[in-house]
């Protein structure tokens, strides 16, 4: 069995999770962790790198219920030189980690086992200490797990590279008044997709793109009405290739295929005639960039009367060339004065042209928007995204 801990939109994380692991059986479900069956360790760590709303992951056997916390860690802390330094962290039901962990050091003191736990005012610990400290090549992260009935105790296999996200997100070349889509979100929507050879006809910054190519895909498609969309796109995947995140993909050779396009007549798209896509995965421009100052109710339904009108048109064209893949796009919603505005209009459109596809099987017990999508939210920004996965009529 695998155990996922969920990231803060868990609900996007379990979608991302299932879609990359489909023969998972589910063992347990709640808002912080998955547990998975019929998954191999070794399929989950070389897809792990692309689950981008999941934090931690650790490998459970049906060993660990069979035996003590002790009897899980002896052979290791035998092999220490000096005293056995390890980390824990506790999830599921809320205990005091700080008497549980005295009370193992007096357990280990019992085998003779001299001992040391480095957690920190006696918290959980963080992905960047996970990573600082090398826990997981060290297997010194530690964790108990309640899920129902049962308790687990084993070593986390993976975390998630938060200093490889950062650097994602920040060193492109941007443009504040365009904006650009969280590099997480995006390798979400890809994920999401289940496709391979993905098409984005309205590139924005290149940021879906880049994600496609960091899960090994060497064609990226894509087009763009803007001459300066084009320029700082093709500037922005240039400099990725020959950055530190482009590392053990060398050998991989990346072929660019660009085409100017208004992406209301995708019809006219050399790219959908001559090539194998499999999906769309995309977020149109969101035109002017509000802040809490001038934004308003009128300045967001001038926004959404423009964006509509594209959207009509993109989606029409779509059904009569017979578009048959998966699109998973986002559109935006408006925070005013903590009340929520979404695009209601873009419904009617969706409901005309297409079908909404569920993002999670039939027996899950996990509640989307009345519209069947998901939400992506993000601390101190007005503009906010609503996902959909969705199939031409």
């Amino acid at each position: 069995m695998i155990w996922f801990q969920l990231g803060r939109e868990y609900k996007l994380s379990v979608a991302e999770i299932l879609s990359v692991f489909p023969d998972g059986k589910t063992v347990f479900l709640n808002n912080d962790f998955l547990i998975l069956d019929n998954i191999s360790k070794s399929d989950v760590l070389l897809k792990a790198n692309n689950l981008w709303w999941t934090i931690k992951i650790v490998k459970i056997s049906e060993w660990d219920l069979k035996n003590n916390w002790i009897s899980n860690i002896t052979d290791q802390a035998l092999e220490s030189e000096w005293k056995f330094k390890y980390w824990l962290s506790i999830f599921g039901e809320k205990k005091n980690l700080k008497n549980i962990l005295i009370q193992q050091k007096k357990e280990l003191k019992l085998k003779s086992i001299s001992s040391r736990f480095v957690n920190k005012d006696f918290k959980n610990l963080s992905s960047a200490q996970i990573i600082w400290e090398k826990l997981i090549d060290k297997k010194r992260d530690f964790n108990y797990i309640y899920s129902w009935n049962n308790v687990y105790f084993w070593i986390s296999i993976w975390v998630q590279d938060i200093n490889s996200y950062s650097k994602r997100d920040y060193s492109k070349d941007r443009d504040m008044q365009v904006g650009m889509l969280p590099p997480k979100l995006c390798q979400i929507m890809i994920n999401i997709s289940w496709a391979k050879n993905i098409y984005d006809p309205f590139v924005w910054l290149w940021t879906i793109l880049i994600e496609s190519i960091l899960i090994w895909n060497n064609e990226v498609y894509w087009s763009d009405l803007s001459e300066v969309m084009v320029e700082k796109s093709t500037n922005n995947i240039n400099s990725f290739i020959k950055s530190s995140l482009f590392k053990n993909k060398e050998n991989l050779k990346i072929n660019l295929i660009i085409e100017k396009l208004n992406s209301k007549f995708i019809n006219e798209s050399d790219i959908l005639k001559n090539k194998k896509i499999d999906s769309i995965v995309s977020e149109w421009y969101l035109w002017e960039v509000m802040t809490k100052k001038n934004i308003s109710i009128d300045r967001i339904q001038k926004q959404k009367d423009s964006l509509l009108k594209i959207y009509e048109w993109f989606f029409s064209w779509l059904q009569k060339i017979n578009y048959k893949w998966n699109l998973v796009i986002c559109f935006p919603f408006w925070d005013i004065k903590w009340k929520y505005f979404y695009f209601t209009e873009i419904y009617d459109v969706l409901n005309k042209y297409c079908n909404i596809e569920l993002l999670f099987p039939n027996n899950y017990q996990i509640e989307t928007t009345k519209s069947w999508s998901l939400l992506y939210k993000r601390d101190k920004q007005l503009v906010w995204r609503e996902i959909f996965k969705l199939r031409i009529k």
